[in-house]
């Protein structure tokens, strides 16, 4: 089979017609300068894996983790991903072969890179999978998935009262996400927040702390809506931030004290209640 090759490299460098007056040693000595030109797997093209992707993918609760499988020279064969706890089958190329709907396997066309994908992680699906190729005897990659429960949060009340030219400030943080760098994203209702979406818009990120810090100069009305932070392997959070006018504000302070006042009254006039009882003479028994 190597000779053949051989032939084949002198047929393109056109030296088969001067093949004949070669001698016999001349002739394998050249084939052993070329065959240090041939990568020591060109016979058979065997499948490998490409060792550089990702091994161990940690996802926090109720997020979406991906596993990465790239696999050079896959020829016919296919590519399966298996859970090693149960040696249960959960892909075959890009067919799912089990129950949980969760597990998904994909791939681009013409790529070397096989994806499983499980959707709404659980804890139980914490430990290792492995990317199989149907060679004989098989060979596999073994993967580590650890599920850990990380949740961004944003530091104010569910609701906020903002009067209308006044700012927005909002602080999110994400002490437990994985990872020494967390990329944290804001979005208004279903957009993105950006510099873009209209002046006086500021967010300043700090990765290695895991903070972010969203301020919207003089709000409009326009500006009311859901806020949410959302962090790499956490689940997000969100506040919904109502813009009132002025009169509204004035309006909802007196609510409020009036709110405050009304226990205050009925404890004063239950203290007056008892005191006027226990002041009362005590009517003796016939």
């Amino acid at each position: 089979m190597l000779l053949e090759h051989f032939m084949a490299l002198l047929v393109i460098m056109g030296l088969t017609s001067t093949f004949d007056s070669i001698q016999h040693k001349q002739y394998f000595a050249l084939a052993s300068e070329l065959s240090n030109l041939i990568p020591d797997n060109y016979e058979g093209y065997e499948p490998q894996f490409d060792n550089s992707t990702e091994r161990e993918i940690i996802a926090a609760l109720g997020t979406t983790a991906r596993m990465h499988c790239r696999v050079r020279n896959l020829g016919d064969r296919a590519v399966s991903w298996i859970r090693q706890r149960d040696l249960h089958i959960l892909t075959i190329g890009i067919m799912t072969y089990t129950n949980d709907q969760r597990f998904l396997a994909r791939h681009i066309d013409n790529s070397d890179e096989w994806v499983l994908k499980v959707v709404s992680v659980q804890p139980r699906d914490a430990g290792v999978y492995e990317c199989q190729v149907s060679t004989e005897p098989k060979i596999s990659l073994a993967y580590k998935l650890m599920v850990v429960t990380s949740k961004a949060q944003i530091l104010s009340n569910r609701e906020l009262y903002i009067q209308s030219g006044s700012d927005i400030n909002l602080t999110c943080i994400a002490p437990q996400a994985p990872g020494p760098y967390t990329h944290m994203l804001w979005h208004k209702d279903t957009e993105l927040v950006s510099d873009s979406t209209r002046g006086g818009i500021r967010v300043v990120s700090e990765q290695q702390m895991k903070t972010s810090n969203l301020v919207i100069s003089r709000v409009l009305h326009t500006d009311s809506g859901n806020y949410t932070c959302s962090a790499d392997n956490s689940n997000s959070d969100s506040v919904f931030v109502h813009i009132i006018k002025s009169e509204q504000h004035a309006a909802m302070q007196h609510e409020l004290g009036v709110r405050l006042e009304l226990p205050s009254l009925w404890l004063l006039m239950s203290l007056l209640l008892l005191l006027h009882v226990a002041r009362r003479p005590l009517t003796p028994l016939a």
